[in-house]
């Protein structure tokens, strides 16, 4: 660097001024505001989880209550079917083949009878379509002689009714003897003759299920009448006064063999109702719970979570009072040391009091002055490295051509853009004697090592065009050699040279591992395709600095006046979108036909190529140098 360029380096050099400036006066202690941190933030957390455990207990605890509904209800209702079975399977045998005219046979079914100490009346009832229902046989046990419901005519009746609509069905009996009327139709209701069954059964230790307890209240359900199986002296009815057959309509209409859901009665009571299928006559069994009964637990949560609250919040209180006197203690401290940092004095020093994060702060306000000498230093100097980059640069584009030549039917465009300051890429070309030299070469990665490379190759080049008569092979020998002396074979090239005669067209060239050049036909039809690209990729050979006694091979090629040549480094194709997304050979390809088929002039062309390779990339970074230079052969002026 010149002594002129040192004096202006040091000129420029950044200077950290501090200004001197009033502190802000403080308003409010910062011990309050820690104090109020400390005090809002456990108040508004507990009360956020407060809320969500309430609401997550409430919800557990009805999916207990729903899981325990069905648990409850389809064991009775698998206890009902047991009992309606055990009914069906003792009373039929004993109706059949009766006979009222027959005394003996009348009083063996009286006997067999009372051997079932449940039932306690069996009444046969015969169906003719001239006559309607004839009573047919009536046998009843001893304990259920005083039952008026036997013999009464209406409730007969009413069963007669029921039983055009129902299989079976049951009645509520006697509740001194905890006895049910079950009836069984045989037989269609519209053929004739067909029977009802009428048969008083005693399920005591049965209903005895249904009522025990308090929580539950029990319903069974057919699909026109409702039975409260739990009313006794120790059970509240849930649904007093309420419209049984409207409430439990859900139920009825229920697809599913046992749900869960929860119901509102008309005076606005909600509860919680679980139903099961009996699987006999569209029976159901159904358990009813208050809402507020199983959300009690929730209210006495609640009262021994504020507890709780309160305590914690006290004590919080008290350890924020001493946590934000030890802390502010250390902070006044770094807040007077600040005011005099403010004032321009680096030579300040706080003194630690504790092994924590405040102390950790401290030790940091400490080393700060110190800091801000050595940032000034790193400043310094890497003021000095960018403007030596920055030398290199200029160099470097020395080292390269004008972007336009012309040499008789020769015309050559191209550019260069390095992916940071220095770029590993170089092209050039040049007029030794009848032919003309293009040759282009990529450096491995890119920066000032590669930059050095490049000027290694050019300095190679120069000495090859002042030789003059050097053929391509041998050429890549020289600059093979020069470059591995230049490296120690620690940073690579690949490279691409051809001679070209300026006025015949004939082509010789070599290959160091480079990207092949392309040569692009004339097209006859005008409009250019893949097939007219043809690739250059004989007498390859070794990257330049990897061996230095590396031999290459050339080869030789006739152009044609309107043939192209395509010379490009891989970075063209490593360039990627903003996000991301490589343009890759095929799009590279596709730009070359599109663009060389659509103007006549080398520049043009070249300007498509660039317009296609700004369009794709946008505002993305390069990863790579990016290089493309075309000669063209054209027809005799």
């Amino acid at each position: 660097m010149s002594p002129t360029n040192q004096k202006q380096l040091i000129h420029n050099k950044p200077s950290l001024v501090i200004k001197k400036r009033e502190v802000r006066k403080i308003r409010i202690s910062l011990r309050y505001k820690i104090l109020l941190l400390l005090t809002l933030i456990p108040l508004i957390t507990l009360a956020l989880y407060l809320r969500l455990a309430i609401d997550l207990f409430e919800k557990d605890k009805i999916a207990y209550v729903y899981d325990s509904g069905v648990t409850l209800t389809r064991s009775l209702a698998m206890q009902f079917k047991s009992e309606i079975d055990f009914f069906l399977n003792t009373a039929r045998p004993i109706v059949e083949g009766f006979n009222s005219k027959d005394a003996a046979l009348v009083a063996q079914k009286q006997k067999l009878l009372e051997a079932f100490p449940q039932l306690g009346a069996l009444i046969l009832l015969q169906y003719e379509s001239n006559s309607g229902y004839q009573k047919v046989m009536e046998l009843i046990s001893p304990w259920a002689s005083g039952i008026q419901q036997i013999r009464d005519i209406n409730f007969i009746k009413r069963i007669q009714i029921r039983a055009q609509q129902n299989e079976f069905f049951i009645i509520s009996g006697d509740p001194n003897t905890s006895s049910l009327f079950m009836v069984s139709r045989m037989g269609s209701s519209q053929t004739s003759p067909h029977w009802v069954l009428i048969g008083l059964y005693r399920a005591s230790h049965f209903l005895h299920a249904f009522s025990q307890g308090t929580l539950y209240q029990n319903f069974l359900i057919d699909s026109i009448d409702t039975m409260d199986l739990t009313t006794g002296k120790n059970n509240k009815n849930i649904l007093e006064g309420e419209n049984l057959k409207s409430f439990f309509e859900p139920v009825r209409k229920g697809q599913l063999p046992e749900s869960s859901f929860e119901l509102v009665s008309s005076r606005k009571k909600k509860t919680l109702v679980s139903y099961a299928e009996v699987g006999v006559g569209g029976l159901k069994v159904a358990s009813v719970v208050e809402r507020n009964k199983v959300t009690k637990a929730v209210d006495i949560l609640i009262v021994k979570s504020m507890i709780f609250f309160l305590a914690l919040l006290s004590l919080t209180a008290l350890v924020s009072i001493f946590a934000s006197t030890q802390l502010t203690a250390t902070l006044s401290d770094l807040y007077n040391a600040t005011k005099k940092i403010a004032s321009g004095h680096f030579n300040v020093r706080v003194q630690t009091r504790s092994n924590d994060e405040v102390g950790g702060l401290a030790d940091g306000f400490n080393a700060m002055a110190a800091e801000v000498s050595r940032l000034m230093k790193d400043t310094a100097q890497k003021a000095r490295m960018e403007s030596e980059l920055n030398t290199v640069r200029t160099v470097q584009e020395t080292l390269f051509p004008n972007p336009l030549g012309h040499f008789d039917q020769i015309k050559i465009a191209g550019y260069f853009e390095p992916a940071s300051e220095c770029g590993g890429d170089w092209w050039n070309y040049s007029l030794i004697g009848e032919n003309v030299l293009l040759c282009i070469g990529d450096a491995t990665g890119h920066g000032a090592p590669a930059a050095l490379i490049t000027s290694a190759a050019r300095s190679a080049a120069a000495v090859i065009e002042l030789l003059g008569g050097v053929k391509p092979h041998q050429a890549l020998e020289i600059m093979n050699y020069a470059i591995h002396e230049t490296s120690k074979g620690k940073i690579n090239m690949t490279f691409f040279l051809a001679l070209i005669h300026k006025n015949t067209g004939k082509m010789v060239y070599a290959n160091a591992s480079h990207d092949p050049p392309y040569l692009v036909k004339k097209s006859r039809e005008g409009k250019l395709s893949k097939k007219n690209l043809i690739p250059l990729m004989e007498a390859n050979g070794a990257r330049l600095g990897e061996k230095s006694n590396s031999t290459y091979q050339q080869t030789e090629i006739q152009l044609d006046p309107g043939d192209c040549l395509v010379f490009y480094t891989d970075g063209i194709i490593d360039i990627q979108d903003p996000q991301g997304q490589r343009w890759g050979e095929r799009a590279f390809l596709k730009t070359l036909t599109s663009s060389l088929g659509n103007s006549e002039k080398l520049e043009s062309k070249l300007a498509l190529i660039k317009k296609n390779i700004v369009g794709y990339r946008g505002d993305a970074q390069l990863i790579d140098d990016v290089t493309l230079f075309m000669a063209e052969f054209k027809d005799v002026a």
